[in-house]
């Protein structure tokens, strides 16, 4: 088993106990989960008269000038947040 890969064991602390899974499977789990909570929280702002924000995560390089708005509004810097 590699320490550092995807095949590792995760200890998840989840509260009165430690779930342990392998790195890939919680990765998988945790994309899945978020995925469903952004469709959840369009679903739920299209039914009012607010108009959904960008869901989407602006992380790749060529997706700066989509971002620069909503960072600036937050107080962020380009090079605070990627360094």
């Amino acid at each position: 088993q590699d320490e550092t890969g995807f095949d590792r064991t995760i200890e998840a602390h989840r509260g009165a106990h430690v779930q342990r899974e392998r790195a890939d499977r919680l990765l998988l789990h945790l994309f899945q989960h978020q995925i469903h909570h952004r469709g959840q929280v369009h679903a739920m702002l299209a039914g009012t008269q607010v108009k959904p924000p960008q869901l989407d995560e602006f992380i790749m390089r060529a997706d700066e000038p989509f971002r620069v708005m909503d960072m600036s509004a937050l107080g962020w810097t380009e090079r605070e947040v990627y360094g």
